[in-house]
C-alpha cells in the first residue's frame, strides 16, 4: 500500500515540470514566430521604401529635338512604380520600359519621338534614331497637292509665325525687277524698275521650318499647351527663340500652281511678300 502511494505522489511530482516545460515551449514558439513577423515588416518596409536612379526630362522637348545631357535629370523612384511600369511579353518575360539614369547615354544624340514635357520619366519609345519624317501626314492633308518650299521674306515668316496653322490660306505677292523701253520722243531708252505682280490668292499653308528642319508650328502648339510660367521661362531661352525662328515656309500647290511659282522664281532679283485674305463676313 506504501508502495502504491509513493509511486502515485512521484507521478503528481513530475507533472508540474511538464506543464512547465510545454509552457516554455510555446512561448519559445510565440516569440519566434513574433520576430519572424517583425522582420518580415521591418524587410517589406525597407523594400517599400528602395529607390532605382531613373532619367527624368528637366526642360520640355519638342519632336524631333537632339537629346542632350542637359535636358536630362536623374530621378529616384520607388522601386515597386518603377516595376508597375513594366510590361508583360507573350513569352511571360518582364520587360523594363523606363530608362535607368546608368543607360542615360543610350539616348544622348538621339531625337524626342513627340514633345514631351518636363518633370517626366523617360522611357524607352520616348525616342528615336532619326527625325520624324511629316511628308506623309503633310501629303495625306494636301491630297492632290505637292508640299512646296516658298521663298518669302524673313520679316513676313517672322510677322505670321506665332498664329499661323496648318491648313491656313495666305495670299502671295511677287515683286521682281524687270526693264522697261520708255520714250522720249524720238528715242527709246531702256530703265530698270521693279513690279509687284499677285501670284497665289488663298493658297494652303502647309508649315513653317526653322533652320533644322523643325516644324515651328508643331513648337507653338506645345507652347500654347503649357502654362503662363512655362511660357515665361521659354520667352526668356535663347535656345527657344532660335528654334523658333523660322527659316522656309511649306505651301500647298497643284502642280499649275507650281509651275506658276517656278515661273516668277526665275525672273531677276524676285522676293514673295505674303498676307492674309481678308475674313468675309
Amino acid at each position: 500500500m506504501k508502495i502504491g502511494k509513493k509511486a502515485q505522489n512521484k507521478e503528481l511530482s513530475t507533472r508540474p515540470e511538464k506543464n512547465n516545460s510545454k509552457k516554455s515551449m510555446a512561448l519559445i514558439i510565440v516569440i519566434a514566430i513574433t520576430a519572424v513577423l517583425i522582420l518580415w515588416v521591418y524587410t517589406m518596409g525597407r523594400k517599400a521604401e528602395e529607390t532605382v536612379d531613373v532619367v527624368m526630362l528637366s526642360d520640355n522637348v519638342y519632336k524631333n529635338q537632339v537629346i542632350t545631357e542637359s535636358v536630362l535629370k536623374k530621378y529616384p523612384m520607388l522601386k515597386g512604380e518603377f516595376e508597375k511600369y513594366a510590361t508583360t511579353t507573350d513569352s511571360g518575360e518582364k520587360k523594363r520600359r523606363i530608362l535607368l539614369w546608368s543607360e542615360k547615354d543610350m539616348i544622348i544624340n538621339s531625337f524626342a519621338a513627340y514633345p514631351l514635357k518636363s518633370d517626366t520619366v523617360a522611357m524607352y519609345n520616348d525616342f528615336i534614331t532619326s527625325k520624324v519624317d511629316n511628308s506623309d501626314s503633310v501629303l495625306y492633308s494636301f491630297p492632290g497637292k505637292n508640299i512646296v518650299s516658298l521663298d518669302a521674306g524673313q520679316q513676313d515668316l517672322e510677322s505670321f509665325k506665332a498664329y499661323l496653322q496648318p491648313g491656313d490660306r495666305i495670299n502671295v505677292t511677287a515683286i521682281y525687277k524687270t526693264d522697261e523701253a520708255v520714250k522720249e520722243g524720238d528715242t527709246s531708252t531702256t530703265v530698270e524698275t521693279y513690279k509687284e505682280e499677285p501670284v497665289f490668292v488663298g493658297i494652303m499653308l502647309a508649315d513653317l521650318l526653322n533652320s533644322q528642319g523643325d516644324s515651328i508650328l508643331d513648337l507653338y502648339q506645345q507652347y500654347n499647351d503649357m502654362s503662363t510660367y512655362e511660357q515665361a521661362n521659354l520667352d526668356a531661352s535663347e535656345s527657344w527663340i532660335q528654334s523658333v525662328t523660322p527659316a522656309n515656309i511649306m505651301v500647298a500647290l497643284t502642280p499649275e500652281e507650281e509651275s506658276e511659282y517656278y515661273k516668277y522664281l526665275s525672273k531677276d532679283s524676285v522676293t514673295f511678300k505674303i498676307s492674309l485674305p481678308q475674313r468675309s463676313n
